[in-house]
This record gives structure tokens, sequence and C-alpha cells, in this order.
């Protein structure tokens, strides 16, 4: 069994730096219920946010702005934010802080940091790409370390 990798940006035009930081300090994520989906699929960034499972596994970015921790979601959902109307929030722990402040300046995926996109699932066959464009060069992590 692998582990699930989801990317999650809370984006500029909602978040400030200062906001980043605080939603880490507090060990909660935001996503608004209203967050259209990608591509062709039928369900909304926003209700895949809450069908995500305790456990599995994100990083965290600020658009392309900065990628901040690898964070593992640790309960369920909270439809009652303190971010209003539409926004849920979920816990989580920091399993990595991010090991430098550089933009990601690789190729675009849907779940690379220069995408245009708010919470997307890496698809298990690009889990080496992940590696090499995430979990190395931001967190220093090699999923074979931990038995992958």
């Amino acid at each position: 069994m692998k582990p699930t990798f989801w990317k999650l940006s809370q984006g500029t035009e909602f978040f400030t730096y200062e906001d980043m930081l605080q939603s880490i300090e507090d060990r909660l994520v935001y996503v608004h219920k209203d967050t259209a989906a990608q591509g062709q699929s039928s369900v909304t960034q926003g209700q895949t946010f809450v069908e995500a499972k305790i456990g599995d596994y994100f990083y965290l970015t600020h658009g392309n702005n900065g990628v901040y921790v690898l964070g593992q979601f640790t309960g369920p959902i909270n439809y009652f934010s303190n971010w209003g109307d539409g926004w849920s929030d979920r816990p989580f722990r920091v399993i990595a802080r991010s090991k430098t402040q550089e933009c990601y300046t690789g190729i675009q995926k849907w779940w690379s940091p220069n995408h245009r996109s708010t919470f997307i699932k890496v698809p298990e066959h690009e889990l080496s790409m992940f590696e090499e464009e995430i979990l190395i060069p931001f967190f220093g992590l090699h999923l074979k370390d931990y038995g992958f």
C-alpha cells in the first residue's frame, strides 16, 4: 500500500502570508465548498477536500509563492470554520517543514504549485515524479527511506 498525497493551495487571493503562518500554527487547513472541479470531473475540489481520508498526506502551498509544510490529516472536516460562510477546515499534523523559500519552477501538473488548483490528488502512477519535484527538493524526503 502506498500513501495518498494531495496538493493543497491556500491561494493568495484569499490568504495573506500571515494567514498562512496562522493556519500552520493552528494546525488547520481551509478549502471553500465552491472551489470548482478540475477538468471533466463532476466532483468539486471542495467536496474532494471533505472526502479525503484521515491519514492522507498533503503539501501546503500558497499559490506558487512557496511550499510550506508536508502535513497529514488527523481529523474530519469542520463545516463551522472561523473563515465563515462556505469555508471548511481540517486538522493536521506537520510531517516536515519546507527546506527552501524558493518558488516551484518545475513541470506543470494539476498537483504542482504552478498550476491553478486548490485540492488535487497526486495520481499513484506519478508518485515518483512527485517525489522528484516536491518531496526531495522541498522536504528532503525519499519514499524508499520509508519502504515505498
